[in-house]
């Protein structure tokens, strides 16, 4: 039986008829973001512009042990990761300044 490895490569999860929804800007370098597709919603993304360059990460949960978890694991290739920051940018800049009560 053949060993798993960390760098076994993953397969990449098809945005492919997915869209955009629920943006909000967390901070300077935090979007949240949902995806949704048909029958399937990814909840609590994030475009999280980090020291190595921009990239999108799932929701974390804090353990009794101080660490934190990914709730769930995605795997996007890098041109699909590519367009959803994109299309998660273009959204938080296309929103109202001042939103009216």
């Amino acid at each position: 039986m053949a060993k798993k490895t960390n760098e076994e490569k993953k397969p990449d999860f098809n945005i492919t008829g997915m869209r955009v929804a629920n943006v909000r800007k967390l901070s300077d370098t935090v979007i949240a973001f949902s995806l949704l597709g048909n029958g399937l919603g990814l909840y609590n993304l994030k475009v999280v512009n980090g020291s190595k360059g921009k990239f999108v990460a799932t929701p974390q949960t804090k353990g009794k042990d101080g660490s934190w978890y990914d709730q769930y694991a995605v795997y996007f290739a890098d041109e699909d990761q590519a367009k959803i920051i994109k299309k998660v940018e273009s959204m938080i800049e296309d929103e109202p300044a001042d939103i009216p009560f």
